[in-house]
């Protein structure tokens, strides 16, 4: 299926929490040199102690990744709830309250409902995170919590920005998060582990969040414009019918491509890629580890690229979603330069 947006979106803001990425200088950079060692998330350092306890992990970390993402948007969010009845927020994970749920599931298997914590199982909530996100930052538009396997944040860029475009909002904050976890790590081995059996996921935990805005709403606001969001295009990696998404590609030739490594866009059209060589931009295996979140932070890693001046970033890009983690579902959108808008 392939849409087009009839008006493209505004991204003015963007910001990620990666513990593994502490200190490095920018997305581009943290793909580069890889993880850091120790990894260290210290939450209150941005979010303050008050509010924090009983918080699980990926709230912590989506609330962080968004309050910079608002700030780096031009947004106060250190000023208190903003009460923005035009300002909504779509959160996608697939792993966040994982451990909570099982933790309570156990709980109650194991001995009773009444021996369950009062203090958690509010935080077993399917959309916990995005209500959070919402009553902090005072987000009162729609809020959504996206639970779609590797597609998840690129299907919540879609929706946030069809959301804007249908005036269901002016404005959407887009927040991707991913935890590491027992619970992960016993799927992941498909058996049931414990504490200390020291296994390790390859997933890659943190997340990462954007602003996306109207185009009236950002020249109201005379906001910086990193890129605009246009184009779209869902397929089945094992469909026949794939001509949208061979039509999409074919209007950005002149694009960069950014492919992850399980990349499901490749063999679909192999002719174009060849062509374009120099085009692509493999972000490799740390990006397939980050599940959910690879869209995101493909976007993310582009528009800091085109802050930094990169020629072919300034080009545009086409991002490729999903289509990893044995998810068939997998999708591509079109970025144009910021400039456009200006």
């Amino acid at each position: 299926m392939m849409s087009k947006l009839q008006s493209p979106v505004a991204i003015t803001g963007s910001a990620w929490e990666i513990p593994s990425f502490a200190g490095r200088a920018g997305l581009p950079r943290a793909f580069r040199d890889g993880r850091i060692e120790t990894p260290l998330f210290q939450p209150e350092l941005s979010l303050g102690k008050k509010g924090l306890r009983y918080k699980e992990r990926a709230t912590l970390l989506a609330l962080c990744a968004a309050k910079a993402a608002l700030a780096n948007a031009g947004w106060p969010a250190d000023a208190g709830p903003m009460a923005d009845t035009d300002f909504g927020v779509i959160v996608a994970s697939n792993t966040g309250n994982l451990d909570t749920v099982c933790g309570a599931a156990d709980t109650i298997r194991r001995e009773h409902v009444d021996a369950t914590s009062s203090m958690d199982l509010p935080n077993a909530s399917s959309n916990v995170v995005a209500s959070t996100i919402a009553i902090r930052f005072g987000l009162k538009a729609l809020n959504l919590m996206i639970c779609s396997g590797s597609s998840a944040s690129f299907d919540a860029l879609v929706l946030a920005a069809n959301a804007i475009r249908n005036a269901r909002a002016k404005r959407m904050l887009v927040v991707s998060v991913e935890t590491d976890g027992l619970a992960l790590r016993s799927l992941l081995a498909g058996r049931r582990l414990d504490a200390d059996n020291g296994n390790e996921t390859s997933l890659l935990e943190g997340a990462s969040a954007v602003v996306i805005e109207s185009l009236d709403s950002a020249r109201e606001r005379k906001a910086r414009t990193d890129a605009l969001l246009s184009e779209y295009a869902f397929v089945h990696t094992d469909a026949a019918e794939r001509q949208p998404l061979y039509a999409l590609l074919d209007r950005h030739l002149n694009k960069p491509r950014y492919l992850p490594g399980a990349s499901f866009v490749k063999p679909l059209h192999d002719q174009a890629f060849r062509m374009l060589a120099g085009l692509t931009v493999d972000l490799g295996p740390l990006l397939d580890q980050s599940y959910g979140s690879s869209a995101l932070l493909q976007l993310i890693h582009h528009v800091e690229q085109a802050r930094a001046g990169d020629a072919s970033a300034l080009r545009g890009a086409v991002i490729a979603g999903g289509g990893s983690w044995q998810d068939r579902r997998a999708g591509v959108f079109v970025v144009e330069p910021g400039a456009a808008l200006q």
